[in-house]
């Protein structure tokens, strides 16, 4: 297999990762525990709408996991919006839509990852599949079967694959995307999203029977919480720690980069 060898981004880039190390560490104990009784898991991870930080969570929590010794690719399936390779520092020039038109095969497009191990001499690593060049048709190309074998090609080589996807209520990509997982994790975003709006997000993960591993709380405060419980979230793997969301662009209401004809 060819390897593209980057090196980590800066800490901004990484969403603060210094600052938020052990909030991330606590999310991959929870994480590990709600898959335990499964093998090579495909876990997606997502939002309700955009700008809630799934990206972030979802490269953070990437790269925890390496660092811990688990074989980890990191897929980023937002075909409409990637960002994962900015904040991994990366390239984008090829990758997930390149595999699934037949353009190039998935050893050329894979990079591997190289995390300092915090306080350690060691170097961890991971695979990231980046979502490559953009296409016009991303919910009908999703939807082929060349994902499934595409997903299944990289469990078999991984012990857990995190998926990136877009949010769930502007489009339809990531319901596609989890009939194919193990489970999703959703992300929201403490201050910002209606209560109706994760919901919503929920119901529809579920509804599509895809297993809801539990809730992603970002930039929670404890301030917050009495108002937080009363709007009804679920914080099945909620951590406290505020952190950089990934600067995605719009303003969350749908208008943005997945509003209507995206």
């Amino acid at each position: 297999m060819r390897r593209r060898r980057v090196k980590p981004g800066s800490d901004r880039k990484q969403g603060r990762w210094g600052t938020t190390r052990e909030a991330f560490r606590v999310l991959r104990s929870n994480l590990v525990v709600a898959v335990s009784d499964l093998s090579n898991p495909i876990v997606v991870v997502t939002s309700a709408r955009e700008g809630e930080g799934k990206t972030s969570t979802c490269v953070n929590l990437a790269q925890s996991l390496a660092a811990a010794g688990p074989r980890v690719v990191l897929v980023d399936l937002d075909l409409r919006n990637p960002q994962s390779h900015r904040l991994l520092g990366a390239d984008n020039d090829a990758g997930v839509s390149d595999v699934l038109l037949d353009r190039l095969p998935l050893d050329e497009c894979l990079q591997y990852v190289q995390l300092p191990v915090a306080h350690s001499s060691r170097v961890a690593g991971m695979y990231f599949l980046s979502a490559g060049p953009s296409v016009g048709n991303p919910t009908e190309l999703l939807a082929t079967p060349r994902t499934g074998r595409l997903l299944e090609v990289l469990s078999e080589q991984a012990d857990i694959v995190l998926l990136d996807t877009p949010p769930v209520l502007p489009v339809a990509d990531t319901l596609v995307i989890g009939r194919l997982a193990t489970g999703a994790v959703l992300v929201v975003e403490a201050r910002h999203t209606p209560a109706p709006a994760a919901r919503r997000a929920k119901d529809a993960l579920t509804r599509n029977q895809t297993r809801l591993l539990g809730v992603v709380l970002n930039r929670f405060q404890a301030k917050y919480a009495d108002d937080a419980t009363a709007d009804g979230y679920g914080y099945g793997l909620a951590h406290d720690t505020a952190y950089e969301a990934e600067a995605v662009g719009g303003n969350g209401n749908g208008n943005g980069r997945y509003g209507a004809g995206a």
